[in-house]
């Protein structure tokens, strides 16, 4: 170690003057300067500042999990000095989280023979005034500085050193702070030079850069430098000694959590006792290190880097509990939560302008009024309804809403008719619009169109459909043609000796393909509506409406079924060749339940492959409702022991539609196995979708409702029909 320390010495000069706040100009001869002058006001103190000498520091590298020296190069090539030369901020403990926490400017930056010097000038608010005192008073006198590092040159550890050096080739100061302790020893507000202070010295009379530490280890040997036992004795937390130099003053703060321990071991012969309790008590020394470095790692990503690395060295050096460092790193988080706290963006996002608030209110209260059977809180489109907010509405129809609306929008609708009122609420009529004073567009058809839209997606919503559970949900990105393999075609798995090579499984041939179609319809709401206050279009059109769409896909799902469609192969969907349809037609009992689960179970893929697929849903008309129950329902009660529904039948969900006619009943396996009809929306606009335009074929407003689907058979291997009888 002192090979080491020699030569940084060697290669830093200044590494033993201490930094220090020099050329202080006291605020009282500043303002009698300045009263020579003509003026009266109070000179701000200023401070010649030495923010570096580029001292060695210990630190903890936690990607590598390994301690290391940093050392900064001190010269004009290594230091950017850009921000410091604009006015750099003088801070208070390196704490930045608002404008009170800067209490100074540095400028005019130099390097000087090794060292930073910068021109400190304090402010003259109240809060600072006793910061000022106490520099005066050198009260205060440490310094550090805050830095991003450029560029790193990481040198492996030595015989003779066992730890890494990370030397800083190039650097930008980005702040400089008053602190209590700094982590140079030498960054000191002080007045008394480098040979009136008492200085540590190693055992050959050379001044120690970073913490001492003289460690009597009984032992019968001692580590060989880089071994594991080296670096856990190094690393260990042991009180440390050093020989002071005579001299006047007291010592200079020491960086309490950059400390290099430097090793000085004492061979001694040891008991075997003695040895086991110095085993036991390094072993436990190291569970404290990993376990107060485990606690301060968790908080990382909320106290940074850089404070999460010198909390973590503080409380490993201070040589305190596991219990007591996570009290202590708790008490941190909720200091930055609580100074955090104000500046949460959520308590942004949760703000909206009068405009927006009043036309959400607006539109609640349509909907109560529509459909007066809603509760307050209520999901309705997407948005739960504000019964509170809604209730300074209470009590207006349309025409109400309407003049609110005028209002709104900067006029008046006093003196206006009723119908130039609906017109100019509905923007239909510019002249309606001067004539009432508005400075712009009324807000009034965005409230409307909101709550139909709101209306016809929950309507749509709760619209019955059959279907959902035994065939696919997809979706297409356009319109344009889509094929779709069947997942049955996908080619064996084969065999891959020693050294072979995999082989790629493939599709077949064979794959369905639809297009999207486009479905849809207008809503008008006209002045006339506004006028006869009819709140149909916001309650029984967007549920007929609703319907109507729901309706129409289970049309063409269950159409599917209905029609036999035919697939890719020429063949119908329900076809013998395909093995999924009953010879004759038969009633459902128990044992036509069983051939259509044989049936089911002997389908094969298009390379052979046994499926064994099992069907999970019963799908039945109106008129086989009460015979698919009897047969599959856990509860029926038999009259005797042989007519009790087995188990394979009572898991069937039995699915009832009333567009399947007449006796034929069907089968199907569920979609996550087997594909069966798969249903598909466009990309991004599932379900209905609405849009606005004021309307100029009709006096009002047109909403205009849209929906795109289709649906298509993409493997007959997970259906089954039965004709019935």
């Amino acid at each position: 170690m002192p090979q080491i320390l020699e030569q940084r010495r060697a290669e830093m000069p200044l590494a033993s003057i201490s930094m220090a706040v020099r050329n202080v100009v006291a605020r009282a001869e500043a303002a009698a300067a300045e009263a020579a002058e003509g003026a009266v006001t109070d000179a701000a103190a200023r401070f010649e500042l030495v923010f570096t000498t580029g001292a060695p520091v210990r630190r903890y590298d936690w990607l590598n999990d390994r301690y290391y020296l940093e050392e900064l190069v001190v010269s004009p090539e290594a230091i950017n000095l850009a921000r410091l030369e604009r006015g750099a901020p003088l801070l208070n403990t390196h704490w930045a989280w608002s404008l009170e926490d800067q209490i100074g400017v540095c400028d005019q930056p130099a390097i000087e023979g090794g060292a930073g010097t910068v021109q400190a000038q304090l402010s003259r608010r109240d809060s600072v005034r006793g910061i000022v005192q106490d520099l005066e008073d050198r009260v205060i006198r440490n310094v550090s500085v805050g830095y991003s590092r450029d560029a790193i040159e990481m040198v492996a550890p030595g015989e003779e050193n066992g730890m890494w050096v990370y030397r800083v080739t190039r650097w930008t100061p980005m702040e400089v702070s008053l602190v209590p302790i700094p982590a140079d020893m030498d960054s000191q507000v002080r007045s008394e030079s480098v040979e009136g202070r008492q200085r540590l010295l190693d055992r050959e009379g050379h001044e120690l850069r970073t913490y001492p530490c003289a460690v009597t280890e009984i032992q019968t040997r001692i580590p060989t430098a880089g071994s594991a036992e080296h670096r856990n004795f190094e690393g260990s937390n042991m009180p440390q000694t050093a020989t002071p130099q005579s001299g006047s003053g007291n010592h200079a703060p020491a960086d309490q959590t950059r400390a290099t321990p430097v090793q000085t071991a004492t061979a001694a012969p040891a008991s075997d006792a003695t040895e086991a309790a110095r085993q036991a008590g390094m072993q436990a020394e190291r569970q404290r290190q990993a376990d107060i470095r485990a606690a301060v790692q968790a908080a990382r990503s909320t106290l940074g880097a850089s404070d999460a690395e010198a909390l973590s060295v503080r409380l490993i050096d201070a040589g305190v509990s596991v219990d007591a460092a996570r009290r202590e790193v708790l008490e941190q988080l909720a200091q930055r939560s609580a100074a955090t706290a104000t500046r949460s963006p959520a308590d942004i996002r949760t703000e909206r302008d009068e405009v927006e608030t009043a036309r959400h209110r607006m539109a609640d209260a349509l909907l109560l009024r529509a459909r007066p059977d809603r509760a307050a809180g209520a999901d309705v489109g997407g948005r739960a309804i504000d019964a509170e907010g809604a209730r300074n509405f209470r009590g207006m129809d349309l025409m109400d809403m309407a003049r609110h609306a005028i209002r709104a929008a900067g006029g008046n609708p006093d003196g206006l008719s009723r119908r130039e009122i609906a017109q100019a609420a509905l923007n239909l009529d510019s002249d309606a619009r001067r004539a009432a004073g508005m400075h712009g567009s009324s807000d009034f058809p965005n409230v409307l169109a909101n709550t139909v839209n709101r209306s016809l997606r929950a309507a749509y919503q709760l619209a019955p459909r059959t279907f959902t559970g035994w065939a696919r949900r997809s979706s297409n990105k356009d319109f344009r043609e889509k094929a779709v393999a069947q997942l049955s075609e996908l080619s064996r798995m084969q065999k891959v000796n020693e050294g072979g090579e995999y082989k790629f499984l493939s599709f077949g041939d064979s794959a369905e393909k639809y297009s999207l179609s486009k479905y849809g319809g207008i809503i008008a709401i006209t002045w006339e509506s506004l006028i006869n206050d009819d709140l149909a279009a916001f309650d029984r059109l967007p549920l007929m409406i609703a319907a109507e769409a729901a309706a129409l896909e289970s049309d063409i799902v269950y159409g599917i079924l209905t029609g036999n469609a035919t697939m890719s192969d020429t063949k119908a969907l329900f076809h013998v060749d395909h093995g999924n349809l009953a010879g004759a037609g038969a009633a459902i009992t128990d044992v036509t339940l069983g051939a259509a689960r044989a049936a089911m179970r002997k389908q094969t893929g298009a390379k052979g492959r046994v499926l064994n697929l099992t069907p999970d849903f019963l799908i039945v008309g109106p008129d086989k409702e009460g015979e698919a129950n009897k047969y599959t329902s856990a509860q029926f009660v038999a009259a005797k022991s042989a007519d009790v529904n087995p188990a394979y039948n009572t898991s069937l969900e039995v699915v009832v539609e009333a567009r399947l006619t007449g006796n034929q009943w069907y089968m199907a396996a569920t979609p996550a196995l087997i594909d069966t009809v798969e249903y598909s929306y466009l990309e991004g606009e599932e379900g209905l979708f609405t849009e606005r335009k004021d309307g100029f074929e009709v006096d009002g407003l047109l909403i205009k409702a849209r929906h795109v689907v289709a649906a298509k058979a993409i493997d007959w291997r997970g259906l089954y029909k039965n004709a019935g009888a």
